[in-house]
């Protein structure tokens, strides 16, 4: 039992603040509690189980840099359909949830959490106690209440906060996410962040123009 509860306060520590803690307050606005929560236990469940039982196999066989590109420009992308959503009304609007939407958000979870720290010192601390259950089970526990931690702030924030302000924090949350994971690649030079911030400086004009219309 020391195994799994050291591995679910590393867990919860490492995810104040992180990226899926930050997703899911976003995300607490337009998508259920059990729906987040969901397409986060089972993209722990993939990402962490596979780090756990074979960490090391699993990071000689993916180019980390090319992962970064990816969930950067699926970041970016989020973001961006945020801002040019539309919804009727100035009270944020529940999204009709469906397998798609599902798949959507346990995809977005997976690449948030791929080859983050979390990741990384779940592999570390099943090797070091040799108890991968054990470790799995405490990850899950701690990354889930971390996640739940950031749901219900965002649900009672959506409460006090107009619908205008509340895209545009959480756009520029994925924003953000996605520019550090494309800075962090080693195959991005800084340069091509230049047009990425423009782009984004654009649509943050073009969102606040359409709302003052």
């Amino acid at each position: 039992m020391a195994v799994l509860f050291g591995a679910f306060i590393m867990i919860f520590l490492a995810e104040m603040g992180d990226k899926s803690q930050l997703m899911a307050f976003c995300l607490a606005s337009s998508y259920r509690a059990r729906t987040i929560l969901g397409a986060v236990f089972i993209a722990t469940l993939v990402n962490n189980g596979i780090a756990v039982y074979i960490g090391a196999i699993f990071g000689e066989l993916l180019n980390m840099d090319i992962v970064r590109i990816i969930s950067g420009l699926v970041f970016l992308g989020f973001g961006a359909w945020t801002l040019l959503e539309r919804r009727n009304g100035t009270e944020p609007v529940m999204v009709k949830e469906n397998l798609g939407s599902f798949v959507t958000l346990v995809s977005l979870f997976m690449l948030a959490e791929m080859g983050d720290k979390t990741q990384i010192a779940s592999a570390v601390y099943a090797a070091t106690y040799k108890e991968p259950f054990l470790t799995l089970i405490g990850v899950l526990a701690g990354m889930l209440l971390a996640d739940a931690l950031g749901i219900y702030l965002g649900v009672r924030l959506r409460t006090i906060i107009s619908l205008e302000k509340l895209k545009i924090g959480s756009s520029l949350v994925f924003f953000i996410l996605g520019t550090i994971s494309l800075a962090t690649s080693a195959l991005v030079p800084y340069g091509a962040l230049v047009p990425v911030l423009l782009i984004i400086g654009v649509l943050l004009i073009i969102y606040r123009r359409n709302c003052s219309n």
